[in-house]
């Protein structure tokens, strides 16, 4: 506010003051002039002016002090209201009352409820928009209330931007209250504040399913996770670890500490684990044994710190996971390392030219080695669709298993094509003098039984050396599918060649067949075109006396008879037509020669399309068809061959209006369209005759094929728009039939336009009409 707004506002207060003040000093200022006399002579005399003004002049001073201090008192009411506004503003709280069973809110917290004041008056039309998960406890509130308890509760109205949650808070005020309409009352009244809480019950919406996730998310977890503060006490863990722990649930851990869960050696060293973590503050990962049931399981334990923002220790983070299995494996890794080492060096032997008996001889000093063995063969099984398996021994010790023992090798051979793994005892003979077994191994590769191993062994096979045998069966059965590979490699190469140098003889002939038909083709093409440009300027000739002695005759001189008229009218039609006939034949000949060129200038599309509307008004007004042209034509100019851009729209134009009926629109359209980056015009030449069927739309540009056949109807050569699409190749750009949504056919042309000139004008608006 101003200084002059200021001066005027405390003048329009304290006006009284200063104007008996004025009086009172002007009073005194006469007296002392001796320029009044306005007092009783008598009076005046005796005790003069100023015992009788300066009581008035006390007054106007209390005056003035009153109203500077009921002005101060006003400002600093003021200054609490904006202060009052402001923080109900930030608290985004409203007041409200409640007596004699009506509700009176302030403007404010009908704002923040979103509902007119009218529609609150009641607690019925209170709760009447409170959820009704929110009404049984708002109600015991209001009862609480009632009987001069502090009350608070919240709930969720509805509202118009979406859902609410308001806090309701207030206590019994004495009489003689303010309301929250500024009314005061005698009686007790229920008086508060109404709180906007969405903001923040909306977050802790939030943040419950983002714990909610969190929580998941450790739960879902296949190991165990847990966060420790810095005294060591878990702050959360995962369910995996409370089911470890002895726990129904995860938030049953918190406060407790590692003893209260493992034994104590156990809880002795995490414990160890996370002071080492606290004091280093660098992550730790290790290994440790925890007993489980009647063995023990292998976790790995990893744990780092948890700093704040200042690098102050919050405490601990970590996880454990079972990693047995993946110790077995590697166990099993090694066992498997050492077999390939046994197979590595085998085939060194092998790929060195070592003979393959001293290789399989090797093969068997290893298995009797493994076996505690005295005897034994190792046998190749070769497999026939036309024979029964056959057993070829590669190396053997002292006995002829093979002669010696039939019925067990037969017994082996049953192994064929059932679930044995290599390794497998397939067949078993047992001996009383001396005691002794002697067992049959299957070596298999897809259920198919591709060798066996026979131990001659003391007693029954130790679990211990079992491990070792099988593996070196199944080192021998890679050496037996390496060598099968081999041979099935040698006969696959074999076939390959043979097949390859049969499909290049064939690939041979037909190559040479096909140049020799594609020469006969050419031939016969250059042929066709050499007979149809001669024959066309052959034709010519008589076709044009034909025609002149025709005109000749209808020149009236004489006069003809009707019927001798009318006949060599149907002489100069047809002869028409066959000569346009001829000079299509001339022109394809000619385009598939290349023996055209266009004599390409800037043209005027509009021109050059109503010219052409106007060559074929005739024939439209023969068979009664309307011609309309539309569009708007391109800024830029086009670069083409007028005639022979005259001779396609005419044909199109014929076209469509020989397949219209009566009655019917033929419609000639204009507009700008861009082709893979280049800008060109689109013309539009749409009939309402029979369709195009969409495995015709490419047929229907081929020479002879006739438009009129593949459109169900009769008439044409079959050349029009094969000379159309060949001109407009010429020029550069394409011509197609389109698909209509309605019944006729649509033939579109596009040709590219170039860069326009500094004296062009705004693209025209065409409409033209031409009459039945």
């Amino acid at each position: 506010m101003n200084l002059s707004l200021q001066s005027a506002r405390h003048l329009a207060r304290y006006w009284l003051a200063y104007l008996l003040a004025a009086l009172v000093i002007g009073l005194l200022v006469a007296e002392l002039a001796g320029a009044t006399g306005l007092m009783g002579a008598g009076r005046v005399s005796r005790l003069g002016l100023a015992p009788l003004l300066v009581p008035v002049l006390i007054v106007c001073l209390a005056l003035w002090a009153v109203g500077v201090r009921l002005d101060a008192a006003r400002r600093e009411l003021e200054q609490l209201h904006v202060e009052l506004e402001r923080a109900h503003t930030l608290g985004r709280t409203g007041n409200w009352s409640y007596a004699h069973g009506v509700f009176e809110w302030s403007a404010r917290a009908r704002r923040i409820l979103g509902i007119d004041g009218d529609a609150l008056a009641s607690f019925e039309q209170l709760l009447a928009h409170v959820a009704a998960d929110d009404r049984l406890p708002l109600e015991r509130a209001l009862r609480a209330a009632q009987a001069g308890a502090h009350y608070r509760t919240e709930f969720c109205v509805s509202h118009p931007d979406g859902e609410r949650r308001v806090l309701f808070e207030g206590r019994v005020e004495s009489a003689g209250a303010r309301t929250a309409g500024g009314a005061v009352t005698d009686m007790p009244v229920l008086a508060g504040i109404v709180q906007d809480m969405t903001d923040r019950w909306r977050m802790e919406r939030e943040l419950h399913c983002a714990m909610r996730y969190q929580r998941a998310l450790l739960d879902n977890f296949p190991f165990m996770v847990w966060l420790k503060d810095r005294d060591l006490r878990f702050l959360a863990v995962n369910k995996p670890l409370a089911l470890a722990g002895g726990l129904n649930d995860p938030d049953e851990a918190c406060g407790l500490q590692d003893h209260d869960l493992w034994p104590t050696d156990c809880a002795d060293a995490y414990r160890a684990d996370d002071l080492e973590v606290l004091d280093s503050r660098q992550p730790r990962c290790s290994e440790s044994f925890v007993a489980s049931g009647a063995g023990s399981i292998c976790l790995e334990v990893w744990k780092a710190p948890v700093l704040d923002e200042n690098g102050e220790l919050l405490g601990t983070v970590g996880f454990a996971r079972d990693i047995s299995e993946r110790k077995r494996s590697e166990q099993a890794l090694e066992r498997s390392r050492e077999q390939l080492a046994m197979l590595g060096r085998l085939q060194a032997r092998f790929i060195r030219g070592e003979s393959g008996e001293a290789l399989f001889a090797a093969m068997l000093d290893i298995l009797l080695d493994l076996a505690g063995a005295s005897d034994g063969f190792i046998a190749e099984v070769m497999h026939d669709p036309r024979y029964a398996p056959q057993v070829n021994l590669l190396a053997c010790r002292d006995n002829d298993w093979l002669g010696a023992h039939p019925e067990l090798i037969d017994e082996a051979l049953t192994a064929d094509r059932s679930d044995q793994e290599s390794g497998a005892i397939v067949a078993l003979a047992a001996f009383a003098d001396p005691p002794r077994q002697r067992v049959c191994f299957a070596v298999m590769s897809d259920r198919r039984l591709v060798g066996l191993v026979g131990l001659e062994l003391p007693h029954a096979l130790p679990e211990a050396r079992r491990t070792g045998v099988q593996a070196a069966i199944s080192t021998f059965g890679l050496i037996l599918q390496a060598g099968i590979r081999d041979r099935d490699r040698q006969r696959a190469e074999t076939e390959l060649k043979r097949h390859r140098d049969r499909l290049s003889e064939l690939i041979e002939e037909q190559l040479s067949d096909s140049m020799s038909a594609r020469r006969m083709a050419e031939t016969a093409n250059r042929a066709k075109s050499r007979f149809l440009a001669s024959m066309s300027h052959e034709l010519r000739t008589p076709i044009h006396a034909i025609l002149a002695f025709s005109r000749l005759a209808l020149r009236d001189r004489p006069p003809l008879a009707d019927v001798t008229r009318r006949r060599f009218e149907v002489i100069r039609e047809h002869g028409d037509r066959l000569l346009a006939l001829v000079d299509d034949l001339l022109d394809l000949s000619r385009l598939e020669g290349g023996a055209i060129k266009l004599n390409a200038s800037c043209c005027d599309l509009e021109s050059l399309v109503a010219e052409a509307i106007a060559q074929m008004q005739a024939v439209a007004v023969e068979r009664g068809v309307r011609m309309r042209m539309t569009g708007c034509v391109p800024q830029r100019p086009l670069q083409a061959d007028v005639q022979r851009m005259a001779q396609v729209l005419r044909t199109l134009l014929d076209n469509a209006i020989r397949f219209s009926p009566p009655s019917a629109e033929v419609l000639l359209s204009i507009e700008r369209h861009d082709h893979e980056g280049a800008a060109g015009v689109l013309l539009r030449v749409s009939d309402h005759g029979p369709g195009i069927a969409e495995e015709d739309r490419e047929r229907i540009f081929d020479q002879f094929e006739q438009a009129a056949r593949l459109r169900g109807s009769e008439g044409g050569t079959g050349l029009g728009l094969a000379i159309c699409r060949e001109i407009v190749n010429l020029h550069g750009g394409w011509i197609r039939a389109a698909e209509r949504d309605d019944c006729g056919a649509c033939i579109e042309i596009w040709l590219a336009t170039r860069e326009p000139d500094e004296n062009s004008t705004e693209p025209m608006q065409l409409e033209m009409e031409s009459a039945t």
